[in-house]
């Protein structure tokens, strides 16, 4: 048998890597980038949405401030879709306890 290059080695005995990652997509760093941007996104539409919600105001809030209660009570009154709203229930509860009492 003659060998024509002298350093070449037989292939005969290779090793094959036990764990093989053939089922990774090419461009994974397309999809990591992709979920990151996204991602961002939701986050920053839902600091969006919490800077346009109302501060939910206490009902000892609308007792300490009955003016308030009367203002936000009017305005739900006008709006039916606020009347179920805590701000809504709260001044109203509170205008209740103002006229009526705490006892009755």
């Amino acid at each position: 048998m003659k060998i024509s290059n002298p350093l070449s080695m037989p292939t005969v005995n290779t090793f094959k890597p036990i764990f093989q990652l053939n089922w990774l997509p090419t461009n994974l760093p397309s999809f990591v980038a992709l979920a990151i941007i996204l991602t961002s996104g939701v986050v920053a539409m839902q600091k969006f949405q919490e800077g346009k919600m109302p501060e939910t105001k206490s009902l000892a809030w609308y007792m300490a401030n009955p003016q308030e209660a009367l203002a936000k009570n009017k305005e739900c009154y006008d709006n039916p879709q606020l009347k179920t709203t805590e701000n809504c229930v709260y001044s109203l509860q509170a205008l209740e306890i103002t006229h009526k009492g705490p006892n009755s």
